[in-house]
């Protein structure tokens, strides 16, 4: 299954007309490090879709668009425990399995730190429209749904500036008219390079300009925040 929005995934129709009658509200998927995600199951017309958590699971991995992810159905659960969330049991069991450049971390890296570097970028604020994002193996960006349609075009340029003032152009680009699936693209990887960002870090891009747009983009590297 490729992954194509952030919020939200699609299940395959082949998938659906096999088992669809055999779910319920919930999936829980268990990944090949040992975590067990829940996650909602919402249907919209004929076809399903995982909804809450999906977000945080891609992010969680570091899953990009395009990415491939190869699922296992297992069916109902043998297990006895009760589910933790308060959806219907028997849980839906997935198997998932990452292909190594999409989920794979720095190893370099202590957990620790990038999860300091997060919480630090969780904790910055700023005044102006801003929104922020975990850096992936991808050199891309995906702007949120909330932020996208309010201040970007499509394919026109965007600068962003580092805490120096020093610029980059890059361009966003549009995948999804109906969710406004947008994402910086091209230019993005230099100013990634130039910028010794690394996958796991964490960006906060803050409008500062409207015409021409400017990104300011405070990074927290987890370089930085190492023991």
């Amino acid at each position: 299954m490729t992954c194509h929005h952030l919020s939200m995934q699609r299940l395959p129709d082949e998938f659906i007309t096999r088992f669809g009658n055999e779910l319920k509200n919930v999936a829980t998927i268990i990944v090949p490090d040992g975590c067990v995600w829940e996650m909602e199951l919402k249907k919209c017309d004929e076809h399903v879709f995982f909804g809450n958590r999906w977000q945080e699971f891609v992010e969680y991995y570091s899953i990009g668009y395009g990415c491939y992810l190869s699922f296992k159905y297992e069916g109902n659960s043998n297990t006895n425990e009760e589910p933790n969330t308060k959806y219907y049991s028997p849980r839906k069991r997935s198997k998932v399995e990452t292909s190594e450049s999409c989920g794979k971390k720095a190893k370099s890296m202590s957990k620790d730190a990038f999860k300091r570097a997060k919480d630090a970028a969780n904790k910055f604020n700023p005044n102006n429209p801003y929104f922020r994002s975990k850096m992936t193996y991808s050199k891309h960006v995906y702007v949120p749904f909330a932020f996208a349609p309010k201040y970007l075009k499509p394919n026109v340029p965007i600068k962003l500036q580092n805490s120096n003032g020093e610029q980059w152009e890059v361009f966003s680009k549009l995948h999804d008219t109906k969710f406004y699936n947008m994402q910086i693209s091209k230019g993005f990887s230099k100013f990634h390079r130039d910028n010794n960002l690394s996958q796991g870090d964490y960006c906060v891009f803050e409008l500062i300009k409207k015409k021409p747009v400017v990104l300011k983009v405070t990074m927290f590297r987890a370089v930085d925040y190492r023991d």
